[in-house]
């Protein structure tokens, strides 16, 4: 029996596989999941925003970062979790050649996402997580950036809304890899 096309994957450069989502659409699982059967890092925005200050040039530092990470990567085989809303993320979609990144679209409906955000630790449901006062925690985020997030680009979209998280990631795997599992 021959390697199946994940295994395949592990052997030849793989693009990035850029997941996007607004809070509680499951980007976290799934890049967990993924990182796990694919064998690529996970990059998460949020880490790196973590280690610099709440400021304009903290959220310009944390990007240098996370970029420079990538680049070491050479831009390849690695899983990068965003919300896909900052502009930084779209400089990346324009810059890098057709084919070296892919995104996976994570939707559900904003009643979902804050029912998803309230099961979360309080410490997780955001407050401090943005230097943006006119977005305190993570459901004034869902609320205001709802629309734009429709609009956003992707080469594979999964409504999160009834699936389960295994459901999520074996969907997001097949369409990746075009590997049909059960």
């Amino acid at each position: 029996m021959g390697p199946d096309k994940v295994t395949m994957m592990h052997q030849k450069s793989f693009p990035i596989v850029h997941i996007i989502g607004l809070p509680g659409a499951g980007k976290t699982t799934l890049g967990r999941q993924l990182s796990k059967r694919l064998g690529f890092p996970v990059f998460y925005i949020g880490t790196y925003r973590a280690r610099y200050p709440k400021t304009a040039i903290g959220e310009v530092d944390a990007w240098v970062t996370l970029f420079c990470a990538l680049s070491r990567r050479g831009w390849k085989s690695c899983i990068l979790e965003t919300t896909g809303l900052n502009f930084r993320e779209e400089f990346l979609r324009k810059a890098l050649p057709f084919g070296q990144m892919m995104t996976v679209k994570l939707e559900a409906s904003r009643k979902t996402l804050h029912k998803r955000i309230g099961m979360k630790k309080k410490s997780e449901q955001g407050g401090d997580w943005l230097f943006s006062k006119d977005l305190p925690d993570k459901v004034a985020f869902v609320d205001r950036l709802y629309k734009k997030f429709d609009l956003l680009p992707a080469d594979i979209v999964i409504n999160t809304e009834r699936l389960a998280k295994a459901q999520v990631y074996r969907l997001a795997l097949k369409k990746i890899s075009g590997l049909e599992l059960l």
